[in-house]
């Protein structure tokens, strides 16, 4: 239950010299250390581990979501106390406790350019709340499930998904009103079945675990299916999907399957996809980032027409930056075996933030990941996974090398920061 504040390095071109610590007579011929690139933690907040007193200002279980306001002038927390907390986000000062959840906050999102904020809960509501007056507006009903992802632009509208009840639904707050759309497909056509994948492994999406918005008309979810849908708010159906976005699971040995002594090969089970537990766009452009646990971000642009998502790539290391942007590569590789930076554990956010004014200097690229999910122990990975923080920095034009799979001369080279 720790709330940190971390510092981004400036690019290398903005970084003070390092300070002089040798005399300036010295005569070492010693290059000058590199810039800085680790990020430097500023502030941290610890939370209070009694529940019971119901006057304090910290939270008392694991804190599940953050989000900080347009202007930077506030932040805000939702935890697993059913608290919503909001600070100063310079001093990290508690300014005012909401309590009016009744089960955890599970998604925080601000409309774009005001202080207006949606909270989404497990009691399966959505709240709408006005930070300039830290006061509460109102409650939207509608989902049958626990609502576990929200997502908000500038219109006065937001988008949440309902985990079983598989729907999104668009809440238009001025109009009172709601759309619902349906998800629950494979998104495989039966008449061309996919190469070298099992027919077993291919699953119906069962929860809608993530949500973001492209634009005022188009928005995409992740399911635990592992599928990604492309959603128009003029469609009640999805108009494209990606089935098993981020491939399928190791499969399992006969002695990992069955406590027998000889167990046979026919009681394995298929491989199963792996969910989409993060997703995030660059608000009113056409780039899509997904996570999972395969170990990297995997970038998606929108087509010309806007009616489906194609590969461009993954994030990954300094010198293959963009790489395996045909969907299909890399399916059946496991992380142990890719020769490419690797994000270790299961990627449970992403934050997108620009450099510069109107992003002159690129984005960079935030991923959480932890060694379990953040909603609960559905998945665990082993091994070297931390929980932490990867840092990506983005150029705004860098041509990418040639033998990139599909790659457009104008895409942007990625790089990594970690």
């Amino acid at each position: 239950m720790y709330l940190h504040k971390w510092r981004i390095q400036d690019l290398p071109k903005d970084q003070f010299p390092p300070t002089q610590t040798k005399k300036k007579k010295s005569k070492s011929k010693k290059p000058p250390p590199p810039p800085r690139r680790k990020p430097q933690l500023e502030q941290w907040l610890k939370g209070n581990g009694d529940p019971t007193n119901k006057s304090s200002q910290r939270h008392s279980d694991r804190i599940l979501c953050v989000a900080v306001s347009s202007d930077g002038k506030y932040l805000v927390t939702g935890g697993e106390d059913k608290r919503l907390i909001v600070y100063n986000a310079e001093t990290l000062k508690p300014i005012r406790v909401f309590t009016h959840h009744r089960d955890a906050v599970t998604g925080l999102a601000f409309r774009r350019g005001t202080n207006q904020l949606y909270s989404c809960s497990r009691d399966r509501t959505v709240k709408v709340w006005s930070l300039d007056e830290l006061a509460y507006v109102e409650t939207l009903f509608g989902h049958q499930d626990q609502v576990v992802d929200i997502d908000a632009l500038a219109q006065e509208r937001c988008v949440s998904v309902g985990a079983r009840d598989r729907t999104a639904r668009l809440w238009k707050v001025v109009e009172e009103s709601q759309l619902v759309f349906r998800g629950g497909g494979s998104g495989v056509d039966k008449k061309r079945p996919l190469k070298d994948v099992d027919p077993r492994s291919i699953a119906h999406e069962g929860s809608m675990e993530r949500v973001a918005m492209i634009d005022d008309e188009l928005f995409v979810t992740g399911s635990d299916s592992g599928a990604l849908s492309l959603w128009s708010v003029t469609k009640k159906k999805p108009m494209h999907m990606i089935p098993m976005a981020h491939g399928l699971e190791k499969r399992l040995l006969p002695t990992e399957a069955s406590a027998e002594k000889a167990p046979g090969d026919d009681i394995v089970p298929p491989p199963q996809p792996r969910w989409i537990t993060a997703l995030r766009t660059i608000p009113y452009t056409d780039i899509v980032l997904s996570g999972s646990w395969d170990g990297f971000v995997r970038v998606w642009k929108l087509s010309d027409d806007k009616r489906k998502l194609e590969p461009c790539g993954v994030l990954s290391g300094g010198k293959g930056v963009l790489a395996s942007a045909d969907a299909d590569v890399d399916m059946d590789m496991e992380p142990a075996q890719q020769d490419e930076f690797l994000i270790r554990g299961i990627i449970n956010d992403i934050a997108i933030f620009e450099r510069g004014e109107k992003a002159k200097d690129g984005l960079c690229v935030v991923v959480a990941a932890g060694k379990e999910h953040r909603l609960g122990r559905w998945q665990m990975t082993k091994g070297s996974a931390k929980n932490g923080g990867y840092v990506f920095e983005v150029p705004r034009s860098v041509p990418l090398k040639p033998e990139v799979n599909g790659a457009h001369d104008k895409d942007p080279e990625m790089e990594d920061d970690e």
